[in-house]
């Protein structure tokens, strides 16, 4: 089996992705170097707590964490994370000031119906069920 990339990017691409940003936010705690995918990914399976909390807080998801990251994780399926968490889903999803062509929700059901929702869409959908509690 080839275990060469099928593709890469370049030096100067790579240190503009989000992935380098959690690399360099992280580093400190986790002791993957910038760049080093197999200390990240083995310090994710070592100390999956510490590296989930560390996910929650650079994604600056909006909401309490709460005092417990994982429970059960031995259990697969059956491991809860984050299960005193306290969130607004709504509020995550609208936030930011991504574009409104930005994917916001992508549903596929099991009898193969589909449905995408960019953030312009999400948002004036919840713009019109806002105006129609009002009123």
């Amino acid at each position: 089996m080839n275990d060469t990339p099928l593709w890469q990017p370049g030096p100067h691409g790579l240190s503009d992705t989000r992935l380098a940003a959690y690399w360099r936010e992280s580093g400190a705690v986790s002791g993957a170097a910038d760049g080093d995918y197999a200390a990240l990914h083995a310090w994710s399976v070592g100390a999956p707590e510490a590296f989930w909390r560390s996910i929650w807080e650079f994604c600056g998801v909006l909401g309490e964490p709460g005092g417990r990251t994982l429970i059960d994780g031995e259990r697969m399926p059956g491991a809860r994370w984050f299960p005193d968490a306290r969130l607004n889903f709504a509020a995550n999803l609208l936030r930011g000031d991504f574009p409104d062509t930005a994917p916001a929700l992508v549903f596929r059901g099991e009898s193969k119906v589909q449905r995408r929702l960019n953030r312009g869409e999400l948002r004036d959908e919840v713009a019109a069920l806002a105006a129609a509690m009002r009123a």
